[in-house]
């Protein structure tokens, strides 16, 4: 079932909490970004994976929806060791109005790996999550503010860097 990535994260955070320390060194993240420019974002628990489509609304802004996706196999557990190893934190609202949860350490960032995770294991939920993205950027958009910031967000991935 697909539900709002600050959701996914709470509930991660619960399990990350209760899980013991030798549990902790299984969990793993492999992130990527699709052809619309969206994040792709894996973490794999020794019982389940997660996935978190993420796209950035502005600075140190992201929407997102996620869901899981199954039970962690070989196959899987291959695709999660490809990559270049980088660092990646993710800021979630939490409970309360001060209050994050913040997820941070190394990942394995592969665009190829989250495309093949993407399209040969979990291929009919994507057009579902990128909808439900789709909606909530038109929705944040009827905003005057948060349509100019979404904007320029967007005008600064066009940029390149030299």
């Amino acid at each position: 079932m697909i539900k709002p990535s600050t959701e996914i994260v709470k509930l991660l955070k619960k399990q990350w909490d209760r899980s013991k320390e030798i549990e902790r060194c299984e969990w793993r993240v492999l992130s990527g970004r699709n052809q619309k420019g969206r994040y792709d974002l894996f973490i794999s628990t020794p019982e389940r994976i997660w996935q978190l489509k993420l796209e950035q609304t502005g600075d140190n802004k992201a929407i997102g929806f996620g869901l899981e996706i199954g039970k962690p196999d070989d196959d899987l557990n291959k695709l999660f060791m490809c990559g270049a190893p980088a660092p990646f934190g993710l800021v979630s609202p939490a409970a309360g109005d001060d209050l994050a949860i913040v997820v941070a350490g190394i990942q394995q960032y592969s665009s190829e790996s989250t495309y093949k995770l993407c399209r040969n294991y979990i291929s009919d939920k994507q057009a579902e999550l990128d909808e439900r993205l789709d909606c909530e950027i038109e929705r944040m958009k009827s905003n005057p503010l948060l349509r100019y910031q979404y904007r320029e967000q967007k005008e600064r991935e066009m940029r390149s860097y030299l």
